[in-house]
């Protein structure tokens, strides 16, 4: 009957990914001790990681009734205000949040994203300089800050990737396909159904980049035997719970193509490559993996004319069609389908993309 000890209950719980878990120690703290703004605080934040946002911001808002210069409940009710649109509003609770703790690190960053929302890109980059001086080991900071100045990197740092899907990974099937109508995996299982002839399978596939298993559940009609990658934790836990892999394991894709030991009769990564700018070395890797006559299903970002691509603000790469062709053609690869189409409404825009299917 001891609220703190359901808190430090509940905080393990979060960082061991069982969020359900953690809400419920949170809720027995409130019971426990109703006005504990801490309790109302993580209940707030483990709403929102769950996609309950509306809800989290009520325990949030008490949280700052009892609290109002409570630097953590701030920053987490811009964190809900930011995923619903509400930028203008985000920004204002991390500016508060920073003036109560200047060296917030979770603050800083926030704030950049929001800046960044709202075409602030210079005050963006000073917030994350600003982290960069606190944290010069921040990757996900030095990644953003590139795409801020225009710099185009190789490829997103794994800290980047691996942070942002674990905190994703709760609300990630409904954000995509009700917010951003996300269809990718749909339209590339269509592409390869097509090339592979009326009810053919392949005998091994590999989901690359898994995530949640949205692509996984689209292709498993497709495969005897299908395998997944992913580097998010969080993720992985998800598309396990779904029991549509007959493998996951938790690598990134530079690891898994160095160790692969097996032929696979058809890749997919739907949605992956925008965290991978330079992709020579994925198509010579995927090579000594591929088994004779096998397909690659994949989707980019469009980055229309000019280099073979670029790092876009948004944190993402786009590719130029040319040089997927390209690399296509001197690693073996033919282009059997090319898709040129919308990938997923942000700010109420279309971002286009490419889906390319290729043989071996």
């Amino acid at each position: 009957n001891d609220a703190l000890l359901h808190l430090n209950l509940g905080a393990i719980r979060e960082e061991q990914g069982d969020i359900p878990a953690a809400e419920s120690c949170y809720r027995r703290a409130m019971e426990l001790e109703p006005g504990n703004a801490k309790a109302l605080n993580n209940m707030g934040k483990v709403l929102q990681r769950q996609g309950r946002g509306a809800e989290g911001e009520k325990y949030l808002r008490w949280a700052l009734q009892l609290a109002p210069d409570y630097p953590l409940a701030l920053n987490n009710l811009g964190v809900i205000c930011s995923g619903q649109g509400r930028h203008d509003e985000a920004l204002a609770c991390f500016l508060r949040a920073l003036e109560l703790e200047p060296q917030s690190v979770n603050a800083l960053y926030n704030a950049a994203g929001a800046c960044n929302c709202l075409n602030q890109q210079d005050e963006a980059i000073s917030h994350l300089r600003r982290l960069l001086e606190l944290r010069p080991d921040h990757a996900p900071a030095r990644h953003m800050l590139a795409a801020l100045s225009g710099e185009t990197t190789e490829t997103a740092p794994r800290a980047y990737v691996e942070e942002t899907f674990d905190a994703y990974a709760e609300r990630f099937d409904r954000h995509l396909t009700e917010h951003l109508h996300y269809a990718v995996p749909t339209v590339l299982q269509e592409m390869v159904s097509a090339a592979l002839g009326n009810g053919q399978r392949v005998g091994m596939a590999i989901d690359l980049g898994c995530g949640t298993g949205l692509a996984g559940e689209a292709f498993r009609p497709l495969a005897v035997q299908l395998h997944g990658i992913d580097i998010s934790a969080g993720m992985l836990a998800k598309a396990a719970a779904k029991g549509i892999y007959d493998r996951l394991e938790r690598e990134d894709l530079g690891q898994w193509l160095d160790n692969c030991g097996q032929k696979y009769d058809l890749f997919v990564a739907a949605d992956v490559f925008v965290y991978v700018g330079r992709l020579d070395g994925v198509f010579a890797s995927l090579g000594r993996c591929a088994a004779a006559g096998a397909f690659f299903a994949f989707s980019v970002e469009h980055s229309g004319e000019g280099g073979d691509y670029l790092l876009r603000p948004s944190g993402r790469y786009a590719h130029s069609p040319d040089y997927i062709e390209r690399l296509a053609g001197a690693h073996g690869w033919s282009v059997v389908d090319r898709r040129h189409q919308g990938t997923r409404r942000e700010q109420g825009k279309w971002i286009e993309g490419d889906l390319f299917l290729l043989r071996r």
